[in-house]
């Protein structure tokens, strides 16, 4: 019979690491945010899905889209700074992408409307 912290390691899920996870430092010099070293991912496709491809280097992101589509949009907010443009088969952005830290959710809980006393006092 197992104990239960070989338990709790088999029901953890694990995934398959990328390249870069395999080497020191990867998180200095190709992190999520703006990665030094450029980042290309290929999935093959199937029964269901087109191949995908996508490259992310510094603040340039670039993927492969399953469908014709244009468009040019902005964004600012909390966790995302970036210009995009949609074009056949193509989505391009600049800026940056997914910035989730601490001061993320300081700025965000600053920003947020708090419940006043009695509101919490009556639940």
């Amino acid at each position: 019979m197992k104990s239960e912290e070989q338990m709790k390691e088999d029901m953890q899920c694990k995934r398959e690491l990328e390249w870069w996870e395999h080497y020191p430092l990867h998180k200095w010099w190709c992190n999520e945010i703006c990665p030094i070293v450029p980042r290309f991912r290929y999935r093959k496709g199937d029964k269901y899905n087109s191949n995908a491809y996508s490259v992310h280097w510094l603040l340039l992101h670039v993927w492969s889209m399953d469908h014709v589509s244009f468009g040019v949009d902005a964004e600012v907010g909390f966790s995302t700074l970036r210009v995009g443009a949609t074009l056949p088969y193509l989505r391009i952005n600049l800026g940056l992408l997914h910035m989730y830290s601490g001061w993320n959710w300081k700025l965000d809980r600053f920003f947020s409307r708090q419940p006043k006393i009695e509101q919490v006092e009556q639940e």
